[in-house]
């Protein structure tokens, strides 16, 4: 079945795990928010923009979440569309539960306060739909550097905390997985040795697809690193989560599919380079480049993108910082 492949659904994925369409940019399926429930706290991966936040409280309050659990948010990355709205679900919820933190790395932390060109590049591509950002105050965060510890074994990777439901230990952890951008880090849950879940964000591509194990690229500008990038997805091939999340968008369920998707993309990203370059020596301009590389991307997605300014200004993104990142195009 379908579902049992690809999760698109909000709703609950594991004994503990929610997964949430936030509707973001007015759309189904443009982006995936984790929530943690155990015991005695609960734990947010990502959060949307600040378009999404009072959908996002909403959905909480309707999953019976009690806003004064959660101990972290924690993020993927600094982008507008994953955590645009930190700042506000922050001055929310820290009226509940004045001690819960932002637990993310250094980097988050300065781009999530130096917020101005990036949402400046998001206005370019989305217009209205970015939402606003803030600067978020010290004391709201807990600074941690993700672990470069890839341990095929799932209990000897490094762990930042752990809780318990229903008597069982969920240990979390937090992986170094740059090249989208450099700030870029993986929440993994781990319990009974197994990797029952990552939050991949956009660190193996995206997923606009209900059937298929396919994948597009995020390859966007300006901190696109595809030299990073590729080193990150050789490190996952360590791992074998029971459930891996995606940013845009879903749950890839089982160990298989998850090796199967990441091989996927990892040869993708290189047909993809590779046509980028074949391309640009045909005839160096971004629109002709563009125009050639739309197909390949169509042919990747069930969603009705035909016409869809939204679509062509992310193909747009990820054929741009490609070519960013090869030299051809600068900022």
């Amino acid at each position: 079945m379908v579902r049992d492949l690809i999760t698109i659904e909000t709703g609950k994925i594991n004994e503990y795990l929610y997964h949430i369409d936030v509707i973001a940019y007015g759309a189904p399926r443009m982006l995936s928010v984790f929530i943690a429930q155990f015991d005695d706290s609960s734990v947010l991966i990502d959060c949307g923009s600040s378009l999404d936040t009072k959908r996002l409280v909403r959905l909480l309050r309707k999953l019976n979440i009690d806003l004064a659990s959660f101990k972290y948010f924690t993020t993927t990355h600094a982008h507008f569309d994953h955590n645009g709205g930190l700042w506000q679900l922050y001055e929310i919820l820290k009226d509940y539960n004045s001690e819960v933190k932002i637990l993310t790395n250094q980097k988050t932390k300065e781009l999530l306060n130096n917020f101005e060109d990036d949402l400046a590049r998001g206005k370019r591509t989305y217009g209205n739909l970015i939402g606003s950002m803030k600067p978020i105050e010290e004391s709201a965060f807990q600074i941690v550097e993700p672990s470069t510890n890839f341990n095929s074994e799932a209990n000897q990777l490094d762990f930042i905390d752990s809780f318990t439901i229903n008597g069982s230990e969920v240990k979390l952890g937090i992986l170094k997985t740059p090249g989208h951008t450099p700030d870029h880090q993986c929440p993994i849950f781990v319990k009974d040795n197994l990797i029952d879940f990552i939050q991949l964000g956009e660190s193996v591509g995206t997923i606009y697809h209900t059937s298929e194990l396919i994948t597009m690229p995020t390859s966007m500008p300006t901190y696109y690193n595809h030299e990073e990038y590729m080193a990150t997805l050789r490190n996952f091939k360590n791992l074998f989560p029971t459930k891996a999340g995606f940013g845009h968008f879903g749950v890839i369920n089982g160990k298989e599919n998850f090796r199967k998707i990441l091989l996927e993309h990892e040869a993708f990203m290189k047909e993809f380079r590779e046509a980028i370059i074949k391309f640009y020596s045909k005839k160096p301009e971004t629109r002709y480049v563009l125009e050639q590389i739309m197909p390949m991307l169509i042919s990747r997605t069930d969603l009705p993108i035909v016409g869809n300014s939204l679509f062509n200004g992310i193909a747009l993104g990820i054929v741009y910082g490609m070519m960013m990142d090869l030299g051809y195009r600068n900022e």
